[in-house]
């Protein structure tokens, strides 16, 4: 019953989301005059931006303006307007100041879909207080603009501080909005997209990794999502495991916005608490666990028991959610399933096993020694499958194929 009762939804949804995209557009209220949203009109009660992902809000204080903080991977907006331009203000703070840590973002416009691969819809944030032409020359017309960062968190901490346009922002449909799909990922370096646009085909040499040559949306959590026409949120970074390394365990900012550039827990607690009920989600893909098992100290019994108290947290939280516990077929992976099993989350049927291919399975690496993008999208084949046959998703947008993406590789 639960598989038919998941093809119902799914089906449903796709040929809502199908129509309402044919009509004016999302919002379809119309352009209210506004050609600047400031302030706290960025978190008003009806909206002018939906946030993507994770985030917070920082009010003014004196000469320091209001700002949304957007710590983690993907995050970022969807706005709508009439007009040829979009410019956003951004502030960041990249780690180390380094220019190999600076984050990219990823744009599309209308009926784009994210990633795209055009040189023009990716920008990079090179740090402090930047005005960014997201896009112009765009017709006078209606346009929505999806823009979500590629980066990880501990790269640089991010926030927007104003949205502006030669035309007039249009008010989200908050029921549109929230029709669609939402897959949650908990993930370290194999999930993020560490290294995803590094590719070598013979499996020799090495690259180092940098935010150019790595995207988590070329990753296998967001490209399976994308599938699914789904919002996502990440939760993760990469070098962190469920419990172990310490001060780098998932299980400990399950309950705040970020992680920042100093890349441990003390610094994500200073970041604002997440309610977790604003954003609920259908699907929860783990791919975690394997940093834990290779540090000094490990404990076996410990891992256990922190895995299987980091899925029973997660289903607490969002009981109805549908959970998938990706590895390689690693010792970490399978010290996660026994005690999963053990624990009685297995027979409870709200979680899945799914074995993904190892780093150079294929023949491919990426940059760091981690899987380059042609492995991603063979995971997030292997990941959709599951969810079709498992409970009966549908899978509404074809996988992006290698080909098509060749221009934006780093190869060695």
């Amino acid at each position: 019953m639960k598989k038919l009762l998941s093809f119902i939804l799914s089906l449903t949804l796709a040929i809502s989301l199908c129509a309402v995209s044919a009509c004016a557009g999302s919002g379809d209220k119309g352009g209210q005059g506004v050609k600047l949203i400031s302030g706290n009109d960025l978190v008003s009660k009806e909206p002018f931006v939906k946030w993507e992902g994770r985030y917070s809000f920082t009010e003014s204080d004196g000469d320091l303006p209001a700002k949304v903080n957007l710590y983690h991977s993907a995050t970022g907006f969807t706005i709508e307007f009439t007009g040829t331009e979009l410019y956003v203000t951004f502030e960041s703070e990249i780690s180390g100041g380094k220019s190999s840590r600076e984050p990219y973002y990823n744009v599309a416009v209308d009926n784009e879909v994210i990633p795209t691969v055009s040189p023009e819809r990716t920008f990079k944030l090179t740090g402090g207080t930047e005005k960014v032409c997201i896009v112009s020359g765009l017709e006078n017309k209606k346009h929505v603009v999806k823009c979500l960062k590629m980066s990880e968190p501990y790269d640089a901490i991010t926030s927007i501080i104003s949205f502006e346009t030669d035309g007039a922002f249009i008010k989200r449909n908050l029921d549109y909005d929230n029709a669609n799909f939402r897959f949650m990922f908990v993930c370290a370096s194999g999930g993020s997209g560490h290294g995803s646009l590094g590719y070598s085909d013979d499996g020799k040499g090495s690259l180092g990794r940098n935010t150019k040559n790595s995207s988590a949306l070329h990753s296998f959590n967001y490209l399976t999502a994308r599938m699914f026409g789904a919002d996502v949120q990440y939760v993760g970074n990469s070098g962190w495991g469920v419990s172990y390394p310490s001060g780098q365990s998932v299980y400990d900012v399950i309950d705040y916005s970020g992680i920042t550039t100093s890349n441990n827990v003390s610094g994500a607690k200073q970041t604002a608490l997440w309610d977790h009920s604003k954003w609920i989600p259908d699907v929860i893909i783990f791919n975690i666990g394997g940093n834990d098992t290779v540090q000094d100290g490990f404990k076996q019994s410990v891992y256990q028991e922190e895995v299987v108290k980091l899925v029973k947290k997660l289903h607490d939280l969002y009981p109805n959610a549908y959970m998938i516990w990706t590895h390689t077929n690693s010792n970490a992976g399978k010290y996660a399933i026994s005690a999963l099993n053990d624990g009685g989350v297995m027979r409870a049927g709200y979680l899945k096993e799914v074995i993904i291919p190892k780093v150079g399975a294929d023949g491919t690496v990426g940059a760091n020694n981690h899987n380059s993008l042609a492995t991603h999208i063979e995971t997030a084949n292997i990941l959709a499958n599951a969810l079709t046959t498992t409970w009966g998703f549908t899978v509404i947008e074809p996988n992006v194929t290698l080909e098509n993406y060749d221009s934006v590789l780093v190869k060695f």
